[in-house]
């Protein structure tokens, strides 16, 4: 794709950094399949790209297109179709009742076709994150506080623990578990004399909950529903966090990072619930 945007960049450079659609199955992205000369093609979209052409500047110096052109736009339409195709399958083996949960849980965060494909391999079934018991695995273990814990609230900084204290921690290996499985857990790797925290679990998973954030949460274009406030009231509560001065405490990869990990643990807890855990 790239390359043909380069040679249309002066072959027929009006439609050079279009983004050509189709949004009717079967028919082909307009563009590609006029370069292409195809015939999948909507009437409306084959005229409105000859009305183009007619005007461009590239008739005026007679530059006429490269056969390379039309090789590389026929490649992007067996693309398109064999998409096309992938995802007419996809979405009925998602239609199975065995995943209907699933589905239910996934439409109120409002996870398209390819987000939904790629999350349920990873947690199909959600039992085996369970216990022999069919009960979330749960653990404690015995921690040294290594620095001092503070709260901040209302101006005032009260000390939770102190360097050299002993703490209990809870440990959800269930949803550890599971949140390693979809890209957003963490492990310690060796380096140098320290360790070092780096992600870890499927880096498709994580891709699409990047995505996910970046498209939907970010721009707030989700169904409406009391999970999806939780997750634009907690966006918003991250980007209004600021210093004494104004500045913004996080970053956007950092905001993004943390609405991640917020998304798999709601998506952790809606399971929780709609599936039994007896």
């Amino acid at each position: 794709m790239n390359y043909a945007r380069q040679l249309l960049a002066w072959q027929f450079p009006e439609m050079a950094h279009t983004k050509s659609k189709s949004s009717n199955p079967g028919l082909l992205p307009p563009l590609w399949a006029w370069l292409a000369k195809r015939l999948e093609i909507s009437r409306a979209g084959k005229t409105r790209i000859e009305n183009r052409y007619k005007i461009s500047i590239a008739q005026d110096y007679g530059i006429e297109f490269d056969p390379i052109l039309e090789l590389h736009a026929g490649w992007m339409c067996n693309i398109s179709l064999f998409e096309q195709h992938s995802e007419a399958r996809i979405a009925q083996m998602l239609s199975c009742s065995e995943f209907s949960t699933y589905m239910r849980v996934f439409d109120n965060f409002g996870f398209g076709l390819r987000v939904r494909s790629r999350l349920l391999t990873r947690i199909y079934p959600f039992e085996s994150f369970l216990g022999i018991n069919r009960k979330l695995v749960i653990e404690y273990e015995v921690r040294e506080v290594k620095r001092t814990e503070r709260n901040r609230k209302n101006g005032e900084t009260t000390v939770r623990r102190l360097a050299g204290d002993i703490k209990r921690i809870k440990r959800n290996r269930s949803r550890d578990t599971f949140k390693m499985r979809l890209g957003m857990g963490t492990v310690l790797e060796q380096s140098g004399d320290g360790l070092v925290e780096k992600a870890s679990g499927s880096s498709l998973c994580r891709i699409s909950l990047w995505q996910y954030v970046l498209i939907g949460v970010e721009t707030g274009r989700l169904p409406e529903n009391q999970l999806t406030k939780e997750l634009i009231c907690y966006r918003d509560s991250l980007k209004a966090n600021v210093s004494e001065q104004g500045e913004k405490l996080l970053g956007g990869k950092h905001i993004q990072g943390k609405l991640m990990r917020k998304v798999v643990n709601l998506l952790f807890q809606e399971l929780c619930k709609i599936i039994p855990l007896t």
